[in-house]
């Protein structure tokens, strides 16, 4: 017998044409109903379905917008040391990063560390504006508190951080990349079992902090 996160993984995992054609006809159900097609009841059902696809490349692995390139760093002056390379640090960043992440596990109590870890080490990723540190807080509490409840697997721990990462250094993206990046975050979130509320309050939240980055 499989238990419960076993099963709600096996219902999930479709192959990825299945959840295409899903997709497809929750769409064109949603474009061409009389009933449906228009105002609120529409917009939601096109909001699901993309929301179906946006889940479905977290697991088929498409690659999320990619993180904004660091700035080169200073050529060194005599008698000074040369500067760290940006990329190395970013690099580093996301490590520390998902590494918070796995430690915050079912079964294990969240800990006041724990979560001032992750607060210091979104703070030191953030390269140019940083967030207040009430909406960091916030962000942290919600998403220590889902992680706690959900196994996020390596892979999506890994894709968590480097958005994460590309949220806190977003200034210079285009509104859709930042868009996608936090829709990615929430698919993230469902695809290890975060009920869809929780998630998209998280990515709520995250918007919100990314939203103080880009001022």
């Amino acid at each position: 017998m499989c238990s419960g996160g076993e099963f709600r993984r096996s219902t999930l995992d479709f192959p990825p044409a299945t959840l295409w054609f899903f997709a497809f006809l929750i769409l064109n159900f949603a474009f061409f109903s009389p009933a449906y097609g228009q105002g609120a009841q529409g917009a939601q059902i096109k909001q699901r379905a993309k929301e179906l696809v946006n889940q479905n490349n977290v697991r088929q692995g498409v690659p999320p917008p990619a993180p904004p390139a660091p700035r080169p760093a200073a050529p060194a002056t005599p008698g000074t040391a040369a500067a760290p390379n940006p990329a190395v640090l970013q690099a580093q960043n996301i490590s520390k990063i998902k590494t918070d992440l796995a430690a915050l596990k079912p079964g294990s109590p969240v800990t006041p560390s724990q979560k001032q870890q992750l607060i210091k080490d979104l703070a030191v990723a953030a390269r140019t504006t940083k967030p207040s540190l009430p909406s960091v807080t916030k962000l942290v509490d919600t998403l220590a508190a889902a992680l706690g409840e959900n196994i996020l697997g390596e892979p999506e721990q890994e894709r968590l951080a480097q958005n994460l990462n590309s949220v806190f250094n977003s200034k210079p993206l285009p509104a859709s990349q930042f868009d996608t990046l936090i829709a990615d975050v929430q698919a993230i979130l469902q695809v290890g079992g975060v009920k869809r509320p929780v998630a998209a309050s998280i990515a709520g939240d995250l918007k919100a902090v990314g939203a103080e980055v880009r001022r």
